[in-house]
């Protein structure tokens, strides 16, 4: 197999840098040749000479402030590898959806375009894949996120009741329905969202702050959790809860299962696509606040359905998720 060389942009922190450089990784651990080349800032990919065929993680807020210059960068990329006989694939991120009615259509074209100049693309879900829609190129294929295997621990005895929320603190996540549902309840439960504030939305964690005082909620931002870390906090909270509605492809709802929890979920596309997958990884409730506050009232009284089976093993797996890169890299980059 030729070398691909995975191109990641941005903060190593960000969820699609650190996907782009584990799936570098796991395609080591497999045995296939794989180079990585991570640049903080777009304007870095551009001008460096490629000797290798080129595989991006590409979300456009990444790639350059606004959409349309996401996708010159990308078209720049990919002119410089054609002038080199080399191809361009991608994996997509964060695909446009239409609840994001501000952004949508400038998005929508974007990824559209990004389509249209690359060899193939990847999509972690097949909700992924129909979102695209007709933007979707002819050489496409669904590989989900992996999921690392839950190693059994000792779970933790519960004392005060919690509801963790983890991964980036940004909008539309659920964090103002779990504290409105909360609320409601007749129970002294705290909200802790586990993870640091997605940057440029410091207001909003003033704004779920003042919400929670206001409704008489215990609540609060960890900030950011060490890898290392992050298997322990998320086996001491009593309830996890992936209240997020318009998932498209979840790398923080992953690390629950990875840590051994079975977490609420609402029904949706994405949701109902990991449990034909892996069938009662996840606790669905009806997309609704009275589903929520139901699903919330069982696991209070019944918390074993918050923890998976120690000899459960979701998948895909880093491995089998790294093999199928490495098939189809060899056959689009041949």
């Amino acid at each position: 197999m030729t070398t691909i060389t995975h191109v990641v942009v941005g903060p190593p922190q960000h969820g699609v840098v650190r996907f782009g450089r584990e799936l570098h990784d796991a395609m080591l651990g497999v045995g296939a040749p794989s180079a990585l080349w991570h640049a903080e800032r777009p304007d870095a990919l551009l001008r460096r000479p490629l000797e290798s065929g080129i595989h991006l993680q590409f979300t456009d807020r990444l790639f350059g402030p606004t959409p349309e210059q996401a996708v010159e960068t990308v078209s720049a990329i990919v002119s410089d590898a054609r002038d080199a006989g080399l191809r361009v694939t991608a994996t997509l991120h964060d695909l446009p959806q239409r609840f994001d009615y501000r952004n949508y259509q400038r998005r929508s074209a974007a990824y559209a375009e990004v389509c249209s100049r690359l060899h193939a693309v990847v999509v972690s879900s097949e909700h992924e894949r129909d979102l695209l829609g007709a933007s979707a190129p002819s050489r496409i294929a669904v590989v989900p996120l992996p999921i690392r295997h839950a190693r059994p621990a000792v779970r933790p005895t519960q004392q005060a009741l919690s509801i963790g929320i983890f991964g980036f603190v940004y909008p539309d996540k659920g964090h103002r329905e779990v504290l409105r549902t909360v609320a409601r309840l007749d129970e002294d439960i705290e909200v802790v969202a586990i993870g640091e504030v997605s940057t440029g939305h410091a207001d909003l964690a003033a704004e779920l702050d003042h919400r929670a005082r206001s409704a008489g909620v215990t609540f609060r931002v960890t900030g950011h959790v060490p890898d290392s870390d992050v298997p322990d906090a998320l086996r001491a909270i009593t309830i996890p809860v992936a209240p997020h509605r318009h998932i498209s492809a979840s790398g923080s709802l992953n690390s629950w299962l990875a840590a051994g929890r079975r977490p609420l979920a609402p029904v949706n596309r994405y949701t109902e696509e990991i449990v034909r997958r892996n069938p009662d990884a996840l606790e669905l409730y009806p997309d609704s606040e009275v589903g929520l506050r139901t699903a919330i009232k069982r696991a209070v009284d019944e918390p074993g359905l918050t923890w998976l089976p120690d000899s459960a093993v979701c998948t895909p797996s880093v491995d089998d998720a790294a093999g199928q890169y490495t098939r189809l890299l060899s056959d689009w980059h041949r």
